[in-house]
């Protein structure tokens, strides 16, 4: 009968044990995965303006990789929540721009002219 105590003790401590780990682990991973976001979102992506429409909050981009979200590059149609973004942007123009996914969404957050590239005329 003693024994059979001690081992229902050592168990139920190893148990605790392991959900402790488990819940330190699932802490760890929650808290990578928040900060990696933000600090991915730090990055900048060169693209080209294709289409602005200011009256629904859409631009079209002709973008590069966009690393931080495993995306390759492509031309589409991004968000922009904030329209002063739009002040002085030009289909044609070459820009920088920082997209976040919000919901289902991709939204642009920032946006910069940059200089003409070596390659602008293969992109238009």
């Amino acid at each position: 009968m003693k024994l059979l105590t001690v081992s229902i003790t050592v168990l139920f401590a190893a148990l605790a044990s392991c959900a402790t780990l488990a819940q330190q682990a699932h802490a760890e991973h929650h808290q990578n995965a928040e900060t990696l976001p933000a600090a991915a979102a730090e990055d900048m992506t060169v693209a080209t303006v294709r289409k602005i429409d200011v009256e629904y909050g859409k631009i079209t981009l002709k973008h590069e990789a966009i690393k931080s979200l495993a995306m390759p590059g492509m031309t589409m149609v991004f968000q922009i929540d904030d329209k002063t973004l739009f002040e002085g942007l030009a289909p044609g123009d070459n820009v920088q721009f920082q997209v976040k996914k919000i919901g289902t969404k991709l939204v642009v957050t920032a946006i910069e002219k940059t200089a003409p590239s070596a390659h602008e005329g293969e992109q238009k």
